[in-house]
């Protein structure tokens, strides 16, 4: 299920106050970034999810945000769970102005502290000039 425009523009909305958030579609879900920062991930059942790291998990599980899990195949065949350093925020939260920007602080926050990836380097092919 893909997220809806309507929720997309709700959410950004009440983040309005933090400046210009971009969204990107990725995987189903849609990112929002700051900065170049992604800091947080809306899903296909209209819920919003906040990134963390060690200095701020604690208090997401604190208050019992579940974390973004998906389940992925391996080339063996095999399913396997992944879970990303994304919680899901309370719905009553993402409605109350100031209690998810208090949350995308946080999320803003740890994602600054994560290191910048660095850009893939392109390989010259043989005889192929640039």
């Amino acid at each position: 299920m893909s997220v809806s425009r309507e929720y997309v523009t709700f959410v950004l909305d009440q983040l309005a106050p933090l400046g210009v958030v971009e969204t990107r579609r990725m995987f189903g879900c849609v990112a929002l970034f700051q900065a170049g920062r992604m800091f947080a991930l809306l899903d296909g059942d209209a819920q919003l999810y906040i990134k963390a790291d060690d200095q701020n998990r604690e208090r997401f599980i604190a208050e019992g945000f579940p974390p973004f899990t998906y389940v992925t195949t391996r080339r063996s065949g095999g399913q396997q769970e992944v879970t990303l350093g994304y919680y899901r925020i309370a719905e009553e939260l993402v409605e109350d102005n100031q209690e998810l920007l208090r949350w995308a602080h946080e999320g803003l926050a740890a994602a600054m502290r994560t290191p910048e990836k660095k850009p893939r380097k392109t390989t010259k092919k043989p005889g192929v000039k640039a």
